[in-house]
């Protein structure tokens, strides 16, 4: 069985295609019906436009000229005391998990 949401996208896109008018795909249920006769109303309201030639130059023109934004790099400074900070935990972390396989115990607070 196709879905409805399959159904509703191989409509559109019949009705998307340029050419031949394509014969229209049925359904059961009436609230499909009415969304894909719907959408062929829409289809049939719609025309297409297209820009003018005029149009297209002066949005290449007015593009071309546009500045790019200015791309934001970092300092390069911060990174030694990332990576520093980062191997003191990972040190931290190693040495505690060897006093643990060790058989440390664990410190508990003495009332």
């Amino acid at each position: 069985m196709v879905s409805p949401i399959d159904l509703l996208n191989t409509h559109a896109e019949m009705l998307c295609e340029s050419g031949e008018d394509k014969v229209p795909l049925s359904s059961d249920d009436p609230e499909l019906t009415a969304l894909m006769a719907l959408a062929e109303r829409v289809k049939a309201a719609l025309t297409p436009v297209r820009p003018t030639p005029a149009f297209v130059e002066a949005l290449g023109r007015e593009l071309a000229q546009t500045e790019a934004p200015a791309v934001e790099v970092l300092p390069t400074r911060r990174r030694p005391w990332i990576i520093g900070a980062a191997a003191l935990g990972s040190a931290l972390s190693f040495l505690g998990l060897f006093h643990l396989l060790r058989g440390g115990r664990v410190l508990r607070k003495v009332s």
